[in-house]
């Protein structure tokens, strides 16, 4: 069973930081060439100036804003002039915590537009560009949170919920392309995303973002918070030859903890 990615071409969105990068170190160092998407130039640069180089050519870099709905499809397209894509990891995301009462239409917006209807709009386009011979992986960044209803954070819940569904949908649709479909839920994972979002429970609860992670972890029967790596390892393991036969499937990654605040 191989694990080399050489001659494959992998389009990761959110790439600049967190399971992105995390991922696309690991798929570099297997061989192969990464187009890298993220909104922040000098994330992007930094990133990618730290892959080794693949054999197949130098990596690539998208700088976009996915939230416009013309994004996806532009993005897809530029990535195919590297070559045939392969690989499509969906983990640009966003994270806000507010009172259910004080959620803006803006602030709903943002949530659904970064982690569901770009993730719906890029698999779709790279669907169906997919050569049925060569086949194609999509792999979702969802959320325990998307596992039920949030009183501090439903906007974000409700849009990890419908990556599940979208998911699905995707194996359903894209199966006879030879196209793969698998959802990703880490748990509480300490990303640059996750700082922030600490930053914004601590206001809603009293508490500090030491107090939460002290209280997260405790929670995790592995008494230790995820990492991006270990988010990385099931994303490449769903890419590779190992995964074949598994789609339409959520899969956490949360070191045995139920995500419930």
């Amino acid at each position: 069973m191989s694990t080399s990615f050489a001659g494959k071409n992998i389009v990761i969105t959110g790439a600049g930081s967190g399971f992105g990068l995390a991922a696309a170190r690991q798929f570099a160092a297997g061989g192969a060439r990464i187009i890298a998407v993220d909104r922040n130039a000098d994330k992007l640069a930094g990133a990618l100036a730290g892959l080794p180089v693949a054999a197949a050519g130098p990596h690539r870099a998208i700088v976009r804003d996915l939230r416009p709905a013309e994004a996806a499809a532009a993005v897809i397209a530029e990535a195919a002039q590297t070559g045939p894509l392969d690989v499509l990891v969906n983990s640009a995301g966003v994270c806000h915590f507010n009172q259910l009462g004080n959620i803006s239409a803006e602030e709903w917006d943002e949530v659904q537009e970064i982690d569901l209807r770009a993730l719906f709009l890029l698999s779709q386009a790279f669907a169906e560009q997919v050569d049925p011979a060569r086949g194609g992986r999509i792999i979702n960044l969802g959320s325990n949170a998307g596992r039920k209803g949030r009183a501090l954070s439903a906007h974000y819940a409700a849009a990890k919920a419908a990556v599940a569904s979208v998911t699905e949908s995707l194996a359903l649709a894209y199966g006879a392309r030879n196209v793969t479909a698998n959802n990703v839920c880490p748990a509480v994972v300490l990303t640059p995303l996750w700082e922030q979002s600490f930053r914004e429970l601590a206001a809603l609860t009293g508490k500090t973002p030491a107090d939460l992670v002290a209280g997260w972890t405790k929670a995790t029967p592995l008494q230790r918070l995820g990492t991006p790596e270990d988010v990385a390892n099931l994303i490449v393991f769903l890419a590779g030859d190992g995964a074949a036969f598994i789609t339409g499937q959520t899969i956490n990654v949360c070191g045995g903890f139920q995500f419930t605040c």
